[in-house]
């Protein structure tokens, strides 16, 4: 229970009232100051009864993006046999939203739909709603949290790119509509049948032929196109809303779209509980999931770079680094971690506004994207190298 101005302007009215009626013996302004009165002690026991009897439920989706408006419906029934009146909700899902509800019938409900912009990544779980109510006098306000169970996983912004120096149009879509693997002659295994004719064979597997007394031969996945890897650097971030860690999201989400559009096949790399993890295979939804929980690790980046596991860049033809630059950032150490992996290695700093240049860099190619820029527009411009 929360006074409010009104209370202490009551009361002061039915002092000043009763004052003068003493003074000048008037009736008519003693029942004024009662009536002030019976209004201050009805406005401060009515609100206890205000919210009796209220749900309340949140529908959200389960997925959205980042900076992007999505639908939220918050719904309050009454159980109680009274109209509630004038009942102010507060909630936090996606984003801080208050709504006035002007009555909830009894028996009923009152729902009221908001277009929410989540501002950070990750699962948005909300697990209480506030109602408050000054009904009927608001001279005190009655506060109560009603339990709730919605959650919403906040995606990583997405930019378009468009056509990049790095991700050349493929002859095929098949890699960004099909994830399961295709036989061919990759360098991806993907098992062990027994010989047919026309098999290569340098493919047999001598010790299965052995145990097994008939040929057996190794399948691998088909090479159609080339692959990309996109490390994120998960070391630290700062701030609660377009943090660094989620514009470096924000970049590798956007790359990992556009790779996909073009038929590339794509795996996405950073630290992850003390390890560097990789996804590969795995379809651009699950990516996206993925990158949406990263969080600060503590691994230094050079770390997580050097403990890639040995089949993370096997037929990898672009590397994609993607990273916060941070005072005492070592853009040399990062380049040295990453030159000569694979044929061609791009290193995305995400730079503050106010942040110097980055010097070129032997062996790797450097495209800046310094905040209030279009990203689509760093990542094309071909940066020192």
């Amino acid at each position: 229970m929360r006074l409010r101005r009104r209370a202490g302007g009551l009361l002061l009215g039915a002092a000043v009232l009763f004052l003068i009626g003493t003074n000048v013996q008037s009736g008519i302004l003693f029942v004024l100051a009662a009536l002030l009165l019976g209004a201050l002690v009805a406005g401060l026991i009515l609100p206890f009864a205000a919210l009796r009897g209220l749900a309340a439920t949140i529908d959200a989706p389960a997925q959205a993006e980042q900076g992007e408006a999505s639908v939220v419906d918050l719904r309050l029934a009454n159980g109680a046999r009274g109209v509630r009146w004038s009942v102010l909700a507060v909630d936090e899902h996606l984003e801080p939203a208050t709504v006035f509800l002007p009555a909830v019938r009894p028996g009923g409900d009152a729902e009221v739909t908001t277009l929410r912009i989540p501002a950070t990544r990750g699962d948005a779980v909300t697990t209480w709603v506030e109602v408050r109510s000054a009904a009927p006098f608001g001279v005190a306000e009655r506060r109560r949290r009603l339990p709730v169970d919605a959650t919403t996983l906040v995606l990583p912004r997405r930019f378009p790119l468009g056509p990049l120096p790095f991700v050349e149009a493929a002859a095929t879509h098949d890699i960004g509509i099909r994830s399961a693997p295709r036989l061919g002659h990759g360098p991806d295994f993907m098992g062990v049948r027994e010989y047919r004719g026309g098999d290569a064979m340098r493919h047999v597997h001598w010790g299965l032929t052995a145990r097994h007394g008939q040929i057996m031969v190794r399948e691998f996945e088909e090479e159609r196109t080339r692959r990309l890897a996109i490390v994120v650097d998960t070391e630290r971030d700062e701030g609660e809303a377009w943090t660094p860690l989620d514009r470096a999201c924000a970049v590798a989400a956007s790359v990992l779209d556009a790779a996909l559009a073009q038929g590339h096949g794509a795996r996405v790399a950073a630290a992850v509980e003390g390890r560097t993890e990789v996804l590969s295979r795995e379809r651009g939804d699950e990516m996206h999931r993925w990158l949406a929980r990263l969080g600060p690790t503590g691994t230094r980046l050079v770390d997580a770079l050097r403990a890639l596991p040995t089949d993370a860049l096997r037929g990898v033809g672009t590397l994609i680094v993607t990273f916060p630059v941070w005072q005492g950032t070592d853009l040399g150490a990062v380049a040295d971690a990453v030159a000569g992996t694979v044929p061609r290695v791009v290193l995305v700093p995400v730079l503050g506004a106010e942040d110097p240049p980055c010097p070129p860099l032997d062996g790797v190619e450097i495209r800046p994207w310094r905040e209030g820029e279009d990203l689509a527009v760093a990542l094309a411009a071909r940066g020192p190298s």
